[in-house]
């Protein structure tokens, strides 16, 4: 599984980015909605729902009804999953960012549905990704875990291997200036693993 993340730089704009996403053949797109053109916004909105993608957004749970969008990513300071879910019902993805204060039966209780390690190789090192790993089988949890940071093609499989489901990447993880095929291959070896 490849997540992709806009994230708006003078290369490429954040409409840029998700048409490239959707054009190199994405299917998972996440964005914070802070700092977007609300026009521009809702044409990604409009994409990714035309082309069948998924859209998440970051910590913008007020947003996920008006917009229509497949999900959220939660980090400490936003909305409490449980209570999200509660209120949302079974619609919502909900992916929860990984910390110290991490609970595996929160998780089970807002019946998440992905746990984001991010910064590899920064702060989530093979290791840590084994230790997490193993961590939420010990609690009978079977949740996906997306690795994000930024992230060479040939250190998926290794991810994968550490426990990983899935990675995360944004433009930093690229090469230019030809972004387009360089996300393709991403999405190549994500797909032959």
């Amino acid at each position: 599984m490849l997540q992709y993340t806009i994230s708006p730089c003078e290369a490429l704009g954040a409409l840029e980015q998700a048409q490239m996403a959707v054009d190199a053949g994405c299917q998972w797109i996440d964005i914070d909605p802070d700092g977007i053109d609300p026009t521009e916004l809702s044409r990604i909105v409009e994409m990714c729902k035309s082309a069948g993608v998924i859209l998440v957004y970051h910590h913008h749970d007020r947003l996920l009804d008006e917009h229509r969008v497949h999900g959220i990513l939660l980090a400490n300071n936003d909305a409490e999953p449980v209570e999200l879910r509660e209120k949302l019902g079974g619609h919502p993805i909900i992916g929860i960012v990984y910390s110290e204060k991490f609970s595996a039966s929160t998780a089970r209780r807002a019946d998440a549905d992905y746990l984001m390690l991010e910064d590899y190789p920064t702060l989530t090192t093979l290791s840590t990704i084994a230790e997490v790993r193993q961590a939420l089988n010990e609690a009978n949890l079977s949740l996906p875990i997306v690795v994000g940071g930024i992230i060479e093609p040939d250190t998926i499989a290794s991810l994968i291997e550490a426990g990983a489901s899935g990675i995360n990447i944004d433009i930093r993880s690229l090469k230019g200036p030809d972004y387009m095929a360089s996300l393709a291959q991403f999405i190549a070896v994500c797909n032959n693993l």
